[in-house]
């Protein structure tokens, strides 16, 4: 028998050259490919076929793979195994699980093979010793010398250019982390629309958005990733739809009338009754309003009246597992509190609105920094769609006084609430993301919350601390793992402070949030003082990367 020399066995670290037969791929793994010169290819061996795209993993790539995952005989190359954990959030450390049988399916299907040397192979055979052998096929197909490893950003990215942006939103395509749209106020049109295909490391403008249109952009996904929409004001809720990833809107309809602060959610949890409905929320003279979408975006419902009687600004709408929406958002009438609507029929009705919990302040209030404007007391809310201890547990977050509003700026403090509350219960609870000891003298406020597919909890807000009398802000972040009991030490995600500024504007009203998976980007308004820019510079940056395997992120297990 034909025999050609192959050097993919791995003994105590070293490569030893073996034999193969004429039916079998020759393999020659050479460190020097690889990215990362910290990484042993070689020993990713030990966790499956081996792939020529394995040399596009790093250090951090490979932190996905624990020592256990060599117990699991898939012939799924290292490379992909950490796609999947990374996509289907994989906890297989537990005695007895396994990648699921699809997983070497869902390989041949994205991967086309295995690629070596050019070209891919489909298929493969186990020895006796338990290596895994790539057989020749015929006719195997070309390959390609790279392998499209989902991208996202590290770090923080001016997003806006001119300067003049504020209030914005953002959302990652829900099968896609590459693809990411965004919305600002400005600064080319009154609601400026953005894309970026390399998971938000550069961004480009997205289409005009037709007709009239004037501000505060939401933004969302199908469930498939290939519709994107946005909302925005004018005298009514024009809603748009983008079927070419933010490349071109089109306007579907114009809802209501005199309206203001709209935010649009869509159901993409798989089980839910009412996937891909999408619902908006408003408000008409502080009356809060909703309408409906089923059929992607096409048409809308009539619009109705949440909580009547009541009157309030800034509301915020997401739903669980079981497709019950939540509408919330800040009472302004008797004294100020946060409410909170049910539907249980997809959003065709709602119940008798409730407290989530009373608040100091009262629509908003001055601070040092924000002394023009004045802080906005709004809601963020989100739902657990995990299998984790507190699934379906309702997530308010909400910025208030720590007393009565004061008219003098510095006799006001602001800080952020988190509320929850767990399924079946009506008991709601309220912690805060960040220390609570230095309220007198550090300011936190304009929070937005995203919660994970783990049931991990994440917060931005704007943090004073480092700045001199309150006047100045970083963006900090914080994530709770259980359930928004308890927080670790909030992360400065911001590598400059930004300065008050005379413009009336300063900051706007909010920030925005997303997150996929691992991947959580952050978008905000800042006015540092950057290069292109001047002393009264306003710009929306975007930040990535601070969320990782580090973080415990199967704690919850996976089911």
């Amino acid at each position: 028998m034909l025999t050609v020399h192959r050097w993919i066995r791995c003994v105590g670290g070293l490569l030893v050259a073996g034999s193969v037969s004429a039916s079998e791929v020759a393999v020659q793994i050479d460190v020097h490919r690889g990215a990362d010169p910290n990484v042993d290819y070689a020993a990713l061996l030990a966790h499956g076929p081996w792939d020529d795209r394995n040399y596009a993993l790093t250090a951090a790539d490979v932190a996905w793979l624990p020592e256990s995952d060599r117990q699991h005989g898939d012939p799924v190359p290292a490379f992909f195994r950490i796609e999947l954990r990374r996509r289907w959030q994989l906890d297989l450390e537990a005695d007895g699980k396994h990648y699921p049988k699809r997983a070497l399916n869902q390989f041949l299907l994205e991967a086309k093979g295995y690629l070596i040397n050019g070209h891919y192979y489909r298929d493969v055979r186990r020895q006796a010793d338990g290596q895994f052998e790539i057989q020749h096929s015929d006719q195997p197909e070309q390959g390609e010398a790279d392998w499209d490893w989902p991208k996202f950003l590290s770090g923080e990215v001016r997003l806006s250019t001119p300067n003049g942006a504020a209030e914005s939103a953002i959302a990652i395509n829900p099968v896609n982390p590459n693809i990411v749209i965004a919305g600002t106020n400005g600064p080319t049109r009154p609601q400026t629309m953005w894309r970026s295909s390399d998971g938000g490391e550069t961004w480009a403008l997205g289409g005009a958005l037709p007709g009239n249109e004037c501000c505060d952009p939401t933004v969302g996904w199908s469930s498939n990733g290939t519709i994107a929409y946005t909302a925005s004001l004018i005298d009514g809720v024009p809603f748009y739809r983008s079927t070419d990833n933010g490349a071109n809107w089109t306007l579907v309809t114009e809802l209501s009338s005199g309206s203001d602060k709209e935010y649009l959610h869509v159901d993409l949890h798989p089980s839910s009754p009412n996937l891909d409905n999408i619902y908006l929320c408003w408000h008409d003279d502080n009356v809060q309003k909703f309408a409906r979408s089923t059929d992607l975006g096409l048409t809308f419902g009539s619009v109705i009246t949440v909580d009547s009687g009541s009157f309030g600004i800034g509301c915020d709408i997401t739903s669980d597992t079981a497709g019950n929406v939540y509408y919330v958002y800040p009472r302004t009438s008797n004294g100020g509190d946060i409410r909170i609507a049910t539907s249980t029929n997809g959003g065709s009705s709602f119940g008798a609105a409730t407290t989530v919990a009373d608040t100091l302040g009262n629509f908003d209030f001055a601070l040092p920094s924000m002394e023009s404007r004045n802080v906005f007391i709004y809601v963020s809310a989100d739902v657990d769609l995990s299998n984790g201890p507190f699934k379906d547990s309702v997530y308010v977050a909400f910025t208030d006084n720590t007393g009565p509003d004061s008219g003098s700026a510095a006799n006001n403090h602001g800080r952020v609430r988190v509320a929850f509350r767990r399924a079946g219960s009506s008991t709601w609870n309220v912690t805060s993301p960040h220390p609570t000891a230095d309220s007198n003298t550090i300011d936190r406020y304009q929070q937005w919350m995203r919660v994970d597919d783990q049931g991990r909890v994440h917060v931005i807000f704007y943090d004073t601390r480092h700045s001199t009398n309150r006047t100045g802000v970083d963006l900090y972040y914080n994530v709770s793992s259980d359930g928004a009991q308890t927080w670790g030490e909030p992360l400065r995600l911001t590598a400059v402070t930004s300065p008050n500024i005379t413009d009336g504007f300063e900051w706007g009203d909010y920030q925005g949030l997303d997150l996929l998976m691992n991947d959580v980007i952050a978008i905000y308004t800042d006015n540092r003082n950057e290069g292109g820019g001047g002393a009264q510079s306003v710009d929306v940056y975007v930040a990535g990367g601070f969320n990782g395997p580090g973080d415990n992120l199967f704690s919850n297990g996976f089911e």
